[in-house]
């Protein structure tokens, strides 16, 4: 069950949020540093694309979550079908109850093997989120890479 954390995994979550952005790739040439992402594990955590992002409205079963902070989105938007939960509190909206999570982001709270994708601005918040939600046992984690910036050029909305 993902009720109860382990001091341990909660310590890996916080250093994992801690660190620089460019410290989500690990002992890799600079030409490399987009194709693959790794957390503490040595995983890697999976990558989707636009395609599949404007398929998660007809697929209630999967969870869209953009990590942005509530002032981002006034600016730009939603990607329909996304619940926002800031990165800096995804991990501890992760832990908590099913009822809580409903009624607080109307959606039912996501088991370990549901698919959770994880989207910001560009992406690397939502690697950050990946790597948490994974350190607490989630294991069917993505990140969409081109997460708002991506999904906005194609859709013909602002930035």
């Amino acid at each position: 069950m993902l009720r109860k954390y382990s001091p341990f995994a909660l310590r890996a979550v916080g250093s994992i949020l801690r660190q620089p952005a460019s410290g989500a790739t690990f002992n890799m040439q600079p030409h490399h540093r987009f194709s693959q992402r790794f957390y503490s594990s040595s995983s890697t955590i999976p990558i989707v694309d636009y395609a599949a992002v404007k398929k998660l409205p007809s697929e209630p079963q999967k969870l869209l979550i953009d990590v942005r902070e509530p002032d981002e989105l006034k600016e730009t938007g939603q990607i329909p079908s996304s619940i926002n939960i800031p990165l800096g509190i995804v991990s501890q909206e992760l832990a908590i109850n099913d009822q809580l999570f409903k009624s607080k982001y109307g959606r039912d709270k996501p088991k370990s093997d549901t698919e959770i994708v994880f989207h910001c601005k560009i992406g690397r918040r939502s690697l950050k989120a990946a790597e948490a939600a994974a350190a607490l046992g989630f294991k069917n984690v993505k990140n969409y890479e081109g997460s708002w910036l991506d999904w906005a050029e194609r859709e013909g909305l602002p930035k």
